[in-house]
């Protein structure tokens, strides 16, 4: 008879047994309220709100470690202690006692990491698909499933774009730290050359940009963080071979793209605390569950106030083209109550867009 996979599953006796093993393997002492602090994403036992037995799903942690136990067996697992200041550790001669459950457990989210590519077929770029399963029976039955309209997933965004093939050699450029020449045509400009140190990759409104350390560029292209949408990369770009690879410091983009939406930069980078006034609940509540920007956080909810109907938010973020057009987006919508220089900003654009409109033209 087979044995119940325990860290099969997305339930709690699952999640508990995954941290019990660990700590077993580790072969150091651990208590329960060890387990419990991990799972509640807790640094000590300390900071656990209340004692273990009054914890949320305690009963499972307790159950996950019964069965971890009679699994490994009862002579295998060493205990020291009384009731709460009980704790244990794993002595047995095998390292990896359970590596046949965890190796299931690999190989079934593997299947169905491949099912949902199966399924996926209009999520993804076909590029991406056809790279990764080249000259494979599976992208051959993902092709039939996408021609017989089987797929059960898809995407808003039109993915046949320009150079949307480059991604998977761009992708292994970057994971290969490969320095390359690229050739690029910047719009009604004249095409450069760039040696480019590919960094990361984004996309933002359906469009591909790649990111990265330039060499000898013209003054107009940053060193660092340098953007490239790929639809203006002119042919396939060539490996350079000669030149030590420059990487990106640790972080280095999680910060490049804190403070902004989309790709670009503000050209003074000048960071605003914004107060968004949302004059329509609709639009307040799409805001509230579709946030504009991650710093995003409700100062005043929508609601009848003294001096109107409205809801209050702010963000922290650049006042770049990307988000003003995400602002102008919801029309009449929402307004910037605050600073005055921001409001100013997205005046004279109200402004110049309501010259495109008047009776004369």
């Amino acid at each position: 008879m087979l044995r119940r996979n325990l860290f099969d599953g997305d339930g709690y006796a699952a999640l508990f047994a995954n941290i019990i093993y660990k700590h077993l393997k580790s072969r150091k002492w651990f208590s329960n309220a060890d387990v419990m602090a991990e799972y509640m994403g807790l640094s000590t036992t300390e900071e656990l709100p209340c004692t273990i037995s009054k914890c949320a799903h305690v009963k499972e942690l307790t159950k996950a470690f019964m069965d971890i136990r009679e699994a490994i067996g009862e002579s295998n697992i060493e205990c020291t202690g009384n009731n709460r200041q009980k704790k244990y550790r794993y002595i047995g001669t095998d390292n990896d006692p359970l590596a046949d459950m965890r190796n299931a457990k690999v190989v079934n989210d593997l299947k169905q990491y491949w099912q949902f590519c199966q399924d996926s077929s209009g999520f993804f770029p076909t590029a991406w698909l056809d790279y990764f399963f080249k000259d494979s029976q599976d992208l051959l039955e993902i092709k039939a499933k996408k021609r017989k309209g089987e797929q059960i997933l898809s995407a808003s965004l039109d993915r046949q774009l320009k150079n949307i093939d480059l991604l998977p050699f761009l992708y292994d450029a970057i994971a290969h730290r490969q320095v390359l020449s690229i050739n690029y045509q910047p719009y009604e400009e004249e095409c450069v050359c760039l040696t480019f140190h590919p960094q990361y990759l984004k996309e933002f409104n359906g469009r591909w940009h790649l990111f990265g350390h330039v060499e000898d560029a013209p003054s107009k292209y940053p060193v660092d963080g340098c953007n490239l949408a790929i639809d203006r990369i002119e042919g396939r770009p060539r490996e350079i071979y000669d030149k030590p690879y420059v990487s990106a410091p640790a972080g280095y983009y999680s910060y490049f793209f804190k403070d902004i939406l989309g790709v670009s930069h503000s050209g003074d980078r000048m960071v605003y605390n914004l107060r968004v006034r949302a004059h329509n609940p609709i639009i307040f509540k799409l805001t509230e569950t579709k946030p504009i920007h991650t710093s995003q956080e409700t100062i005043v909810p929508f609601g009848e106030h003294e001096d109107g109907t409205y809801g209050d938010f702010s963000v922290r973020v650049e006042i770049n083209n990307e988000f003003i057009g995400k602002i102008l987006q919801m029309g009449a919508g929402l307004e910037i109550i605050a600073p005055k220089e921001a409001r100013e900003i997205f005046r004279e654009r109200v402004q110049q867009l309501a010259l495109l409109y008047t009776e004369e033209t």
